[in-house]
């Protein structure tokens, strides 16, 4: 039964954190300014915006579970910087105009793969002491 734990934990994380294409468009057409992280005048089309968040997404994925580790490496700050640098020089399918690659990484895994960064969050065990 023990095994099933694992996997069911998975699941329930995911079912609780669907995908939401419609609130990752919402969110670049807000926010999505690199220059001013305010609205984006005209985005780019939905599937080349969907495609840059997947991406994003699937190398969220390829990232290790931080489970109960705390370490500063597995905190949203260091992923994103990880991220960022693995995509340094690399332009969206729509060239410089907005939205910028950083609003579309936060808005993937906020929207697009929301489960994702929630299985990779670092986690306090409730006995331990605070490590911050």
């Amino acid at each position: 039964m023990a095994v099933l734990a694992g996997p069911a934990a998975v699941f329930g994380v995911k079912v609780a954190h669907p995908r939401d294409e419609d609130g990752y468009l919402a969110y670049l057409a807000q926010y999505g300014d690199p220059d001013t992280s305010g609205p984006v005048p005209v985005l780019p089309p939905a599937a080349d915006l969907i495609a840059e968040g997947d991406a994003a997404c699937d190398w969220l994925g390829e990232q290790p579970y931080a489970l109960w580790r705390t370490d500063p490496k597995y905190r949203y700050s260091a992923l994103y910087d990880r991220h960022r640098q693995n995509d340094a020089g690399r332009e969206p399918r729509w060239g410089t105009a907005p939205p910028g690659t950083g609003n579309v990484t936060t808005a993937a895994w906020s929207y697009l793969c929301a489960a994702e960064w929630e299985l990779r969050q670092p986690r306090h065990r409730p006995w331990a002491p605070p490590s911050d």
